[in-house]
């Protein structure tokens, strides 16, 4: 009984909202500018959102790119079965990734999704697209 009462709120732990940011061990900081530099063709996570209790309540993670032909930003649903680890495996979530398309710079800009814009953001990071 005990081991079944511990798988549950091992469950349930896992239902918590929350949010990876997955670019942050990548970024490099230059001259008081956090960048991030991927090479072409990449596919880099940037951020993963987990579905979970209590919710968002207005704010849910988001991230654009100011030059979506040079690297742009897709979010698809996704579930991750590595516990306490977003997205859940209970509510699932969302996992955003950047494709470098071609060589170039962008700016990425991360805040919150209903309000997201190049004006209004949370943090910026420059990104820059090399050659193989």
């Amino acid at each position: 009984m005990k081991a079944m009462t511990c798988l549950i709120l091992l469950l349930l732990l896992q239902g918590c909202a929350g949010t990876r940011h997955s670019y942050s061990s990548m970024v490099e900081e230059e001259n008081n500018v956090a960048v991030l530099r991927v090479q072409k063709g990449d596919v880099v996570e940037l951020l993963a959102i987990g579905n979970g209790f209590p919710g968002w309540w207005g704010y849910f993670p988001g991230v654009i790119s100011s030059a979506p032909d040079i690297a742009s930003i897709d979010c698809k649903q996704a579930r991750i079965a590595v516990p306490f680890r977003e997205p859940g495996v209970v509510f699932g979530g969302v996992v955003c990734s950047l494709t470098a398309h071609k060589t170039g710079k962008t700016t990425l800009y991360f805040g919150n999704e209903f309000t997201l814009s190049q004006s209004n953001h949370d943090e910026k990071i420059e990104a820059i697209v090399v050659d193989n």
